[in-house]
């Protein structure tokens, strides 16, 4: 057939517009405006939504962080500034009293004073460093005490000097005052404890000379004495109260040289407390944290303080507060570097934001803010939702009612296509149903309708892969045939003509009828081609006219079935009264001539050539060795992995001078046969092989030996009669082992 050439219009239309249904075209079209049209609104929601609630929760965690930021600047930087002013004060004598009313002495009527100076700086020719001396006076305990008191962040003020001299009030946790003084002017040096009431009157003084304590080796000290200005220490824990805290310092200078340094120190507590304080939507927390990952103020301030493994209390890490999402949060900042991060944890989605305190502290801290999702952005995300769902809701509404229209209108179309893909398969069981008030639909309803009846005819004189192949290529059928490899079975039912002569023709005919219909079942199971009935036989073939590699294993298997159906039928006939049906088979596996054979009016679908008669001949053979299962050295080479055989002889058949070996097939490998049949078949192995190495004595002993434990084994017995004939008349050296049949 030539191909028609297409116009101009169907080469320009696009392949997207090509081979589409009725239905599937209306549906299309219209569930297309709905998705273009509902995907724009949503889109623009989206957008809006997510742009809206991006802006409010930035909105609402830079309010936090600033105020976060105001509140630890504030509650900081005034320690900062006490500290420098009161060094100032020191270094331009403030604290020098004009006399000290306690130790006046009188001498005969003049009165001398003594001055005890408060601090007093010695000259730089009298000292490499000049050295500041911190005498044990009320006037500059009182000051320290009263900067405690007026700044309720200060938990202890220092002052110290070059040559460790040292004065220290501190809040105490009970909420009294107490105060250290270590003196080094005197021999031996003396440390001295002062504890006041909440009133400020002294309650107990402790003395000691046990001094440990050297101020100039602690990090304040240190650090402002090496800053020459303001300096803030690393966060630590307080040694009373086991609260972290923080220290700021300044030196006291006398000209250019150092000599001693004042500092105070603050409790962080407050700074904890304020934070959990803050209402950040309904779980949502603020923390500082340094850039060791130590946790600086945190909501809760019983998780601060972790001992390590020294035994030393420390300030914690964000990685030991056991908050996952917590951690998560600074681990997503250090990882992106974002000011501003989105995450998941334990399957909850958090916003977060980190903004940098600023250095003027002296150190790297940071403002984190974390907030689920859901805090104080639920009603908005639950709002978007809500749009997004009724608006796909609507969308599926309506694609269903446009699915209703197209289904309406395509349905019966799309049955009678199911129905002409099964015709193509040849799946012609059923009738057609399709209802339509369309005439041109009944029509054509009818019209395949009548073609399933008559196909159906057709199926039963024509091979049924012949039909499905010749209906799916399209080819026309002509005649000719080419050579193939092919497997060929050939079945016979054993003195059939007596049984024939026995029965009613009707009755025949009904069983002849279950007994083909059985094994035509079975071998178009396994993939075979049916080729013709000839009487009580059955011609069958594997591998064309659809070539499968296993064409040979298909067919050991169709007469294994067959064999064991055919028990099956037997003991059911038997009980109904009926002769049972013996039946002979021969498998062959070889080069074969298949194609349509006959004239221009009638053609037949066969094989021809020698395999086709050396099957046939092969089936006879069963009689002479009372077996019903034969195939050839051919198709025993293709199987042989996958069945069980017994060895049976090397034979010529009729008309023939080469010999060829054939076998019994017994069952499948991996099977559980009865264990006479395995042994009967190494036994019989064994006997033959001896037979075709003239060990006339050791065959007949092995083969004497079956036939007694298997009387009805007529193989056996037919080696007996050979091995008793060639041991008396020996075949000679040239002997091939071939035994040449004189019949069919």
């Amino acid at each position: 057939m030539s191909e028609q050439p297409l116009n101009i219009s169907e080469k320009a239309r696009p392949s997207i517009f090509k081979n589409q249904t009725f239905g599937l075209y209306i549906f299309t079209s219209i569930a297309c405006l709905l998705v273009i049209t509902v995907i724009a609104i949503v889109g623009y929601i989206w957008h809006q939504y997510s742009k809206a609630l991006t802006e409010i929760s930035d909105d609402q965690m830079s309010q936090v962080t600033e105020m976060v930021k105001e509140k630890v600047i504030n509650y900081l930087t005034p320690a900062s500034v006490m500290a420098k002013l009161s060094t100032q004060l020191f270094e331009n004598g403030a604290f020098e009293p004009r006399f000290n009313l306690s130790d006046q002495i009188s001498d005969e009527g003049d009165h001398k004073v003594k001055l005890k100076p408060l601090i007093t700086i010695a000259p730089e020719s009298d000292s490499e460093s000049g050295v500041l001396s911190v005498i044990d006076d009320d006037l500059l305990e009182s000051y320290g005490i009263h900067l405690l008191k007026s700044f309720p962040q200060l938990a202890m003020a220092n002052i110290a000097d070059e040559k460790g001299n040292f004065m220290m009030p501190k809040k105490l946790p009970d909420g009294k005052m107490g105060t250290k003084i270590i003196n080094r002017a005197v021999t031996p040096p003396t440390v001295t404890w002062k504890y006041r009431n909440k009133n400020g009157v002294i309650e107990k003084t402790e003395e000691s000379t046990d001094v440990k304590y050297d101020p100039t080796g602690r990090p304040w000290y240190k650090g402002a004495k090496n800053q020459r200005g303001t300096y803030w220490t690393d966060v630590y824990i307080f040694f009373s109260d086991h609260a972290p805290g923080i220290a700021t310092a300044y030196p006291i200078m006398s000209g250019d040289v150092v000599t001693g340094v004042f500092s105070l120190d603050i409790a962080l507590n407050e700074i904890s407390t304020f934070l959990n304080g803050l209402k950040i939507g309904k779980t949502g927390i603020a923390y500082i944290i340094n850039k060791k990952n130590e946790i600086i103020a945190y909501p809760d301030a019983s998780r601060l303080v972790q001992k390590g493994a020294d035994g030393k209390l420390r300030p914690a890490r964000i990685d030991e507060l056991n908050k996952a999402w917590v951690t998560a949060s600074f681990q997503e900042h250090k990882k992106t570097g974002a000011g501003r991060v989105e995450f998941e944890s334990e399957g909850k989605r958090y916003l977060g934001s980190f903004t940098n305190l600023g250095e003027s502290f002296g150190k790297e801290w940071k403002i984190g803010v974390i907030v689920p999702e859901d805090d104080f952005l639920g009603p908005l995300i639950h709002m978007r939702r809500v749009v997004v769902l009724i608006s796909f809701v609507v969308l599926l509404i309506s694609v269903f009612i446009a699915k209703v229209i197209s289904s309406s209108i395509s349905k019966p179309i799309n049955a009678l296509t199911e129905e002409a893909k099964k015709i193509e398969k040849l799946e012609l069981d059923g009738e057609i149903t399709t209802t339509s008030t369309i005439k041109e639909i009944q029509m054509m309803n009818n019209s395949m309708a009548s073609m399933k009846k008559g196909l159906r005819a057709f199926e039963k004189y024509v091979p049924s892969t012949l039909v499905r192949q010749l209906i799916r290529t399209g080819e026309e059928a002509r005649l000719g045939g080419k050579k193939v490899e092919i497997t060929i079975l050939f079945s016979d039912i054993q003195g059939f003509t007596n049984i024939s002569e026995k029965m009613l023709p009707e009755s025949l005919m009904v069983q002849l009828f279950e007994y083909n219909n059985e094994l035509t079942n079975i071998i178009l199971r396994e993939r075979g081609t049916i080729d013709k009935y000839i009487g009580d036989a059955i011609m069958a073939f594997w591998g064309a006219p659809v070539d499968y590699p296993e064409h040979a294993i298909f067919a050991c298997s169709a007469a294994l079935n067959c064999h064991r159906k055919l028990d099956e039928l037997n003991k059911k006939w038997i009980s109904e009264g009926k002769p049972p049906f013996i039946t002979r088979f021969g498998i062959h596996t070889g080069l074969t001539i298949v194609g349509n054979m006959g004239s221009d009016e009638r053609m037949n679908y066969s094989v021809l050539g020698d395999s086709v008669n050396l099957a046939s001949r092969i089936e006879g053979i069963n009689k002479v060795y009372g077996t019903r299962l034969i195939v050839t050295q051919d198709t025993y080479e293709k199987v042989s992995d996958y069945f069980l055989f017994r060895t049976l002889d090397n034979v010529a058949v009729k008309g023939k001078e080469k010999g060829v070996r054939i076998y019994e097939l017994i069952g499948r490998q991996g099977e559980n046969l009865p264990d006479e049949i395995l042994t009967l078949r190494e036994a019989f192995d064994i006997a033959f092989q001896a037979y075709l190495e003239q060990d006339w004595d050791k065959a007949l002993k092995i083969f004497t030996r079956i036939q007694q434990k298997f009387p009805s084994d007529q193989a056996a017995e037919l080696y007996i009669r050979r091995c008793t004939e060639f041991k008396k008349n020996s075949p000679g050296k040239d002997w091939d082992g071939i035994a040449r049949m004189k019949t069919k």
